[in-house]
């Protein structure tokens, strides 16, 4: 399923913490979060193993449908942001998170291109503070290498969607997201990050 800009500009004006227009809403709300990176990673694998003849087209269309079911998008793109989201147009965050949003899903499709006897591994799904649930997994590289990838999910009105990645078991993608995005912001505002996130999707595309 692609998502129009019409439909990611609608989440900006106030619905932005739920991203309900993200994402297939049934199998959202009826899978647990177990189920769900089960699902992420199931689709992953077989990008992965048909990588070349999908290209990153086709690994971009088979991943953005699960990414948008499995992550709440548009919370991660405000918790990114910081507190400079609170004061930000409107028509910027929707800006943004179309930018965003695209960032994201290109990150999938030029990071898992090739399969080379990866093994992705899920553990248990613990409580978290906030009535939140963090289910742990790994990749095992070809060279069996392990990286713990852990995902903090978060219950909206969609059912359980992932908020944030935990690298290595600690190190938070959206805590260092907000690090990368501090200094385009600081220099150049909502248009100098947007242009930085178009050029590193460019320079992924190209060498995906």
């Amino acid at each position: 399923m692609r998502v129009s800009r019409r439909g990611l500009a609608a989440l900006g004006c106030g619905a932005l913490v739920s991203a309900g227009g993200f994402g297939n809403r049934a199998m959202a709300s009826g899978g647990e979060p177990v189920a769900i990176i089960q699902n992420l990673y199931d689709v992953i694998l077989d990008c992965m193993k048909h990588g070349p003849e999908l290209g990153f087209a086709g690994r971009y269309q088979k991943l953005e449908p699960v990414i948008h079911q499995t992550f709440d998008v548009a919370t991660m793109c405000k918790i990114a942001i910081g507190p400079a989201w609170t004061t930000m147009p409107t028509d910027k965050k929707n800006a943004l998170l179309v930018t965003f949003d695209k960032y994201l899903v290109t990150t999938y499709a030029a990071r898992f291109r090739a399969f080379s006897g990866q093994v992705f591994q899920i553990g248990v799904a613990k409580p978290a503070p906030g009535n939140r649930v963090l289910v742990e997994s790994k990749l095992v590289k070809s060279d069996g290498e392990p990286v713990e990838l852990n995902y903090l999910f978060r219950k909206n009105q969609n059912g359980w969607q992932a908020i944030d990645i935990y690298l290595a078991g600690a190190i938070s993608q959206m805590t260092q997201m907000r690090s990368e995005f501090s200094e385009p912001l600081h220099k150049g505002g909502v248009d100098a990050l947007i242009l930085q996130l178009d050029d590193k999707i460019k320079q992924m595309q190209a060498a995906a």
